[in-house]
């Protein structure tokens, strides 16, 4: 959750158009440590609104902000001596979790919207969770939607670090990216964040999707599905046996994804699945799933008619 140091912090950063990754390099600072603070998991260092105003260009007024956003943070009661896993569950719960017994706690991060190190789209080994059904149909539908608030129906590749880190916060507001060290993720690249407006990335997977890096890109595209189709489930469990695959939270952000990096609008312009691949910018493998799907649902263009030789 920002506090009032993050929200102004975060504000300034983006009206100058910068990335955690941008003040990350010219402060010195790694992206998860100047996201740790801005959400107020860690505290400010002493010379940290200086180096802010020196990497942002600061006017004397925005220093005074920050300055004041600082002061107010430092005077305000932190909760850095609670464990992490009971901070991150208060906002979902909204009571103490000091009676709550380990075990629980345990069992409660496993039932959380997350993606995994080493697993591939459209054929996870995990379940997810048992949510309300929806068909391929409307997921792409929905996809194809979001698409259109962010970019042109012309424009092939989605810029989703762009969307996320930038232009989501105008439609939710209040919305960040966390970007966390690895040491704290471990496997997991990402994470919805249960109660609050926020998606959780592992700093390789942040520092990778803003490079292009085909698979890191699945992912967080693969996180914002679960933020916008998941984040309000209720009474959440883990699928079993006797649920459809399409009331699998892991199946329908995989569907959302693939739809919203690869959208069926664009299919008459694509050779195969390679060439789709490269101007989508997404990774081989999941593009070769949609465009076994696009072909079995009947989207594909036909291919042009070999001629004869006699």
């Amino acid at each position: 959750m920002l506090t009032p140091f993050g929200i102004a912090a975060r504000k300034l950063r983006l009206d100058k158009g910068m990335r955690l990754l941008d003040l990350a390099r010219l402060t010195g600072y790694s992206a998860a440590f100047i996201s740790a603070v801005e959400t107020g998991r860690k505290a400010i260092p002493d010379s940290y609104v200086a180096k802010l105003a020196s990497a942002m260009d600061l006017s004397k007024p925005e220093v005074r902000l920050l300055e004041r956003a600082a002061d107010q943070a430092r005077k305000e009661v932190r909760l850095d001596k609670m464990p992490a896993d009971q901070r991150e569950l208060v906002a979902a719960f909204a009571r103490q979790l000091d009676t709550v017994p380990p075990e629980m706690i345990e069992a409660l991060k496993k039932v959380v919207l997350k993606s995994l190190f080493h697993e591939t789209p459209f054929e996870r080994q995990r379940r997810g969770l048992a949510v309300p059904p929806l068909s391929t149909k409307i997921i792409r539908a929905f996809a194809d939607k979001v698409r259109s608030v962010f970019v042109e129906d012309d424009q092939i590749e989605f810029p989703i670090m762009d969307v996320l880190e930038f232009r989501l916060s105008s439609i939710f507001d209040g919305f960040y990216v966390d970007v966390r060290d690895a040491k704290y993720m471990g496997d997991m690249e990402g994470r919805m964040l249960a109660g609050e407006n926020g998606i959780a990335l592992r700093e390789d997977v942040y520092e990778g999707a803003w490079n292009g890096n085909r698979r890191d890109r699945f992912t967080v595209s693969h996180e914002l599905a679960h933020f916008l189709m998941h984040r309000t489930v209720t009474m959440a469990r883990t699928r079993d046996d006797n649920h459809k695959i399409y009331c699998d939270s892991e199946w329908q952000a995989d569907t959302f994804a693939g739809t919203l990096l690869m959208s069926p609008r664009h299919l008459s312009r694509f050779n195969n699945s390679m060439h789709a691949a490269d101007l989508c910018n997404m990774n081989p493998a999941a593009t070769r799933t949609m465009w076994s799907k696009y072909r079995s649902e009947g989207l594909l263009p036909p291919a042009p008619a070999q001629s004869r030789r006699f």
